[in-house]
């Protein structure tokens, strides 16, 4: 027992001599090193904010002109640079908007072309203001349930958008846009239209006038086209840049008393069409309504009375001396139709003044205008209805000025046939349906039998 103690004190002992051996052999770890100030963790860089305050109302439209109507605009001609003021109770208010083309190239586009209507509204989504084409192609009763279904299915179009380039006015609450990127732009899809032929050239494009009146506002741009080399354009004088003009009419929508008409198949009428969902029993949801004028009698109870407003059609002064009669004639001729309706002296014709200061172009005015197509010899008569009612509310009549020699050609076609289409319309080119809703050939056939009067008139000597 004696043994077996002293064996253990011994390792005991060992054991305190080894741990005291390696401590004395090695030092103690130091991580000092691990907090020096040599060596530090880097502090988080701030990320500076990419968010500026807009710059006040006031110094955006400094050197501008004011020009104030149903929009107010700022117009700088020095930089071609426009803005439109677009006022808190005008976001979300549904508009009505036209495009002219003024101006083509004498050859595929053809110049005072009553383009596209639609309804519109201008649409503020966070920091930028959205041009947006309002669907009216499906409807529903206001007061029935169908109604947000339609309201929430449907979509509407952003044709364009810009950034918000101001902070709110301080007093109005309006905010600024630049018109510019709003615009100025393809706006007819020329270059896919014409299947790469033009190319859009921003840089060159630019403002030419800018009006405002109390229920439209008139814009007038013109847009710069580089031509495809190669492509020999003869209407030019050089084939490679094509200038383009455009006029915008933005207008209210006028609440009247006007009752729109249900189109009748066995009648001829241009129509507004739409889907109307209010009623899913019905066998189609089509709903036609007539394009027609807003015609009131002054005197209800009279058979043959005149109306309380007259349609007026102003003859541009570009129509030549000599044919304004004639074109009067052909205004006034429409009054024998108006008057089996009861109406009398419903439409009137008026001379557009050489000095006249508005434009043919501006939705206040219908007009008869004289255009220039080299080689077309056509006469159309388009027009504008409110989308919701059908009421018309502008109509541009055009005559192209080889209206009469085109009589001419179509003698000689007879003679000497043309062999194969001689299209110059690049649009002809792209699939797309022959016919809209207001084609009407009517007038072709007309031109052939006019062309046989004149022979029969030449030949028997009514006409030197």
């Amino acid at each position: 027992m004696a043994y077996l103690n002293r064996n253990i004190l011994f390792l005991l002992f060992a054991g305190l001599f080894i741990v005291q051996a390696y401590s004395t052999s090695y030092n103690d770890l130091n991580i000092d090193f691990l907090i020096e100030d040599s060596i530090k963790i880097p502090e988080k860089k701030k990320i500076k904010s990419k968010k500026k305050d807009k710059k006040p109302f006031s110094n955006i439209i400094q050197n501008f002109e004011k020009v104030e109507g149903l929009f107010t605009l700022y117009w700088n001609r020095k930089n071609n640079q426009a803005y439109v003021a677009i006022l808190p109770e005008q976001l979300e208010k549904i508009y009505l908007a036209g495009l002219t083309r003024q101006s083509g190239d004498g050859y595929y586009l053809d110049g005072s072309s009553m383009m596209n209507e639609y309804p519109f509204m201008f649409r503020k989504v966070g920091q930028r203001v959205q041009f947006m084409n309002v669907n009216v192609k499906f409807r529903a009763d206001p007061t029935s349930p169908f109604h947000r279904s339609v309201e929430k299915h449907s979509s509407h179009s952003i044709l364009s958008s810009t950034e918000i380039a101001s902070s709110p006015h301080p007093e109005t609450g309006a905010i600024l846009a630049d018109i510019g990127k709003l615009f100025i732009y393809d706006i007819e899809e020329v270059t896919r239209k014409s299947q790469g032929i033009y190319s859009f050239d921003k840089k060159d494009s630019y403002f030419t006038e800018i009006k405002s009146f109390p229920l439209n506002t008139e814009i007038e741009i013109a847009l710069h086209f580089k031509g495809k080399k190669g492509k020999y354009i003869y209407t030019l004088p050089s084939s490679s840049s094509v200038l383009i003009h455009y006029h915008i009419s933005l207008s209210a929508i006028v609440e009247n008393n006007y009752i729109p008409r249900l189109a009748d198949d066995r009648v001829g009428h241009f129509t507004t069409i739409f889907q109307d969902y209010t009623d899913v029993k019905k066998d189609s949801p089509y709903i036609r309504y007539v394009n027609r004028w807003n015609l009131e009698k002054q005197n209800p109870a009279s058979k043959l009375s005149e109306p309380k407003k007259q349609i007026v059609y102003w003859i541009e002064n570009s129509v030549p001396f000599d044919l304004r009669d004639a074109v009067r004639e052909g205004i006034l001729a429409w009054n024998e139709a108006f008057e089996v309706a009861g109406f009398k002296n419903a439409i009137v014709a008026k001379q557009m003044p050489d000095d006249a200061e508005w434009d043919p172009a501006d939705v206040r005015y219908n007009t008869v205008r004289w255009m220039f197509q080299p080689g077309r010899g056509y006469a159309v008569g388009p027009s504008r209805a409110n989308p919701y009612t059908g009421e018309l509310y502008d109509a541009d009549i055009r005559i192209s000025a080889d209206f009469v020699r085109s009589f001419y050609r179509t003698h000689t076609e007879f003679i000497t046939p043309i062999i194969g289409p001689m299209s110059m319309d690049f649009e002809s080119e792209e699939p797309k349906e022959e016919f809209s809703s207001e084609m009407c050939m009517y007038g072709d056939y007309l031109r052939e039998e006019m062309a046989s009067a004149w022979d029969i008139m030449t030949a028997t000597g009514k006409i030197n």
